[in-house]
C-alpha cells in the first residue's frame, strides 16, 4: 500500500509544532531571475546554491532543480509534466544575505512554488533497489580506528576513483546511490560495522572492455563487496501540478 503525504512545495517542516504556533516563515530569495534559453546547447554553466547562497545557472532543466532542492536522485522524481526534462532555463537568484546549504534549498523550493506554480506530493512506492552485501569471499577492507581522521580523501564520479580514510558500509552505499550511476536507492546490508579506509577505481558507465571495470566487478574484485537486485520501499516525490516558470 502506498504511504502518501501531501506536500506545499514551499513547506519547512520542524520535528514538533505546537496547536496555535504560527508556521516557521519559508525563507525566499531577495531577487531571482528565470528567463526559457533557446540555445539548442546542452552545455551548463554556473552552479547552484553557491557560497553565500546564490544561484547562478546557465542552460538547465528544472527537473534538476527539483531534485537539487528537495534532495533527490532523478528516479525519485515521478508524474513528470512532459516539458520538465527538456525545455531549458537560466536562473540567476540572490538571497537578502548570506545563508547556508540547507536554506539555499528551501529558497529553491520557494522560487519553484512561485513561478511555477509547483505542487507535489511524497509517496513510498515499492521499486527495484540494490542490497550492498559481502561477496563469498568476505570482505576485503581494513578496518580503522575512530580516533584516525575519518572521511574522503579523494572522490571522482566521472574517472571512477574513491579513496578513503574511513568511512561507514551506510556512508558507502549512500555514496554510491548519489552518483546516479546506477539509477536506484542502494542500502547497506554487509552487516559490517565501524569505519573502513580502502580504495576503489572503476570505470563510469563500463564504457569499453578496456576501459576497467564496471562498478559491480570493482566493488566485488577490490572489496569483496557485492551489489544485489531486489524491491524495497523507496520515497518518492510525485508531482501533482507544475506550469512552466513566469520570468518575473
Amino acid at each position: 500500500m502506498k504511504r502518501t503525504t501531501v506536500i506545499p512545495a514551499g513547506t519547512v517542516f520542524t520535528t514538533c509544532m505546537i496547536f496555535g504556533q504560527t508556521p516557521t516563515p519559508t525563507p525566499s530569495f531577495e531577487a531571482a531571475s528565470i528567463k526559457p534559453n533557446h540555445s539548442g546547447s546542452n552545455a551548463i554553466g554556473g552552479g547552484v546554491c553557491l557560497r553565500g547562497g546564490r544561484v547562478l545557472v546557465k542552460n538547465i532543466t528544472l527537473d534538476s532543480i527539483i531534485e537539487q532542492a528537495y534532495g533527490i536522485q532523478d528516479f525519485q522524481l515521478l508524474s513528470r509534466p512532459s516539458w520538465l526534462s527538456s525545455d531549458r532555463y537560466d536562473i540567476e537568484a540572490k538571497p537578502e544575505s548570506r545563508v547556508g546549504f540547507q536554506d539555499c534549498n528551501l529558497m529553491l523550493r520557494s522560487l519553484l512554488a512561485d513561478r511555477s506554480t509547483l505542487a507535489l506530493h511524497r509517496e513510498t512506492r515499492q521499486m527495484r533497489v540494490y542490497k550492498l552485501i559481502v561477496g563469498k569471499n568476505g570482505p576485503k577492507l581494513q578496518k580503522v580506528n575512530t580516533d584516525a581522521p575519518l572521511g574522503i580523501e579523494q572522490f571522482n564520479s566521472v574517472t571512477g576513483q574513491l579513496i578513503t580514510k574511513g568511512i561507514s558500509m551506510s556512508q558507502l552505499a549512500e555514496m554510491l546511490g548519489a552518483m546516479g550511476e546506477l539509477e536506484k536507492l542502494i542500502v547497506d546490508d554487509t552487516g559490517l560495522d565501524g569505519y573502513y579506509k580502502f580504495k576503489l577505481e572503476w570505470s563510469p558507465g563500463n564504457r569499453s572492455a578496456d576501459a576497467g571495470p564496471s562498478l559491480f566487478a570493482a566493488l566485488q574484485e577490490q572489496l569483496g563487496l557485492r551489489l544485489e537486485a531486489t524491491k524495497g520501499p523507496v520515497d518518492t516525490l510525485v508531482i501533482d501540478h507544475m506550469e512552466k516558470p513566469s520570468e518575473n
